[in-house]
Parts: structure tokens; C-alpha cells; sequence
């Protein structure tokens, strides 16, 4: 048995987009949950959420790179870059010892609910060629993995809200019983938007 140790840590959240503003904004007690402006929500009952507020893809994959998989996908990808910054680790020499464990109840809801729209609103024949590869709920997990070249092990859990904490514990055992040098554990969700 080893130690573990973390070494890195990433955020992005409604309360921040990146670990420092995300810790600033619990060490004041600020609450996350504020009116939903993503979506029209005036025929809805409640209508706070926890959004990402101030989210521009572009400048987190200015290449266009981020259009291709779902918000969730990309806020993984986000935070994991902040992380292995954050780490030190060069991961390139450890890609096939370095195991990428996400939790995702839901996977890539934005990219489902724009695929009823086109099929039950529009009356399409056919959703987008990706939505299938942007709603998988192991998505974050493959994009964080191609990111990095992280060719060890590479898996989501999914079990409802308890879902990162599974992956972060199973990232801790992997590297604890030497199965793996390193690991990325992350939880990844977005707000469904149409």
C-alpha cells in the first residue's frame, strides 16, 4: 500500500471558474444558487440554479476544439487543466500509468435536450451525427484523456449525486495499490440548456 497524496486541483462551478475564486466565494459563504439566465425559464416554478456564470468557450478552447463535445465535457476538460497545472506533473512521461476517473450521473444533457428539440419540436428525421458521443456520460472522461494522452485507464461511474465521490475514491485505491502512478478524479455536470 501506498500514499496518496493530492497534488493539483481544479474548478470551475457557480461559484467560480477556477479553484481560487470557487475557495474565495465558500471562505465568504457565498451561495452558487442565483436566477437562471442560460435559459427562459418564466414558465417554470423555480427558477434559480447553480449556473456557470460568465462562460465563454472560446476562451478556454479558442481553436473552436470545445464545439465538438458537450458544456460538460469542456468545464472536465477546464478544471483537469487547472489541476495538472495546479499539480506540477508532467503526465506525458506516466500517459500509460495515469488512470482518468470521472463522476457523471447524467452525462451530456445540453446535448440531449438539443437533440428532443430537433426530433419532437422541429419534427427532424435525425439529431446531430455527435450526440450520441456528446451525451455519454464517460464523454468528460474521454475528452480529459485525449487532452492529456492519457492512455492508462479510462472510466466514468455513474451513481447518482454520489458519482465523484466513487470516482475520487476509486482514483485514490488505483493509486494506492499501484495500479496506476497517477490519476485524474474529477466530477463533471452542466445545466441542460435547449
Amino acid at each position: 500500500m501506498r500514499r496518496v497524496a493530492i497534488t493539483g486541483l481544479g474548478v470551475i462551478c457557480a461559484l467560480g471558474n477556477q479553484s481560487g475564486e470557487f475557495w474565495q466565494a465558500l471562505a465568504a459563504g457565498r451561495s452558487g444558487i442565483r436566477p437562471i439566465q442560460q435559459l427562459d425559464v418564466s414558465r417554470f416554478r423555480f427558477r434559480n440554479g447553480a449556473e456557470v456564470r460568465d462562460y465563454n468557450p472560446a476562451i478556454f478552447f479558442p481553436d473552436g476544439s470545445g464545439d465538438s463535445f458537450d458544456r460538460f465535457a469542456q468545464f472536465a476538460v477546464i478544471a483537469a487543466r487547472e489541476a495538472v497545472r495546479d499539480s506540477g506533473l508532467e503526465l506525458k512521461p506516466l500517459a500509460e500509468r495515469t488512470a482518468v476517473v470521472t463522476g457523471s450521473c447524467m452525462g451530456g444533457q445540453s446535448s440531449q435536450d438539443a437533440g428532443f428539440v430537433e426530433i419532437y419540436a422541429k419534427q427532424r428525421e435525425r439529431v446531430h451525427p455527435l450526440t450520441i458521443p456528446r451525451t455519454m456520460a464517460n464523454a468528460g472522461a474521454s475528452q480529459v484523456a485525449t487532452e492529456f494522452g492519457i492512455t492508462g485507464p479510462v472510466y466514468t461511474i455513474s451513481t447518482a449525486c454520489s458519482s465523484s465521490n466513487h470516482a475520487l475514491g476509486q482514483a485514490f485505491w488505483m493509486v494506492r495499490n499501484g495500479q496506476v502512478e497517477a490519476a485524474l478524479a474529477a466530477r463533471s455536470r452542466a445545466t441542460a440548456k435547449a
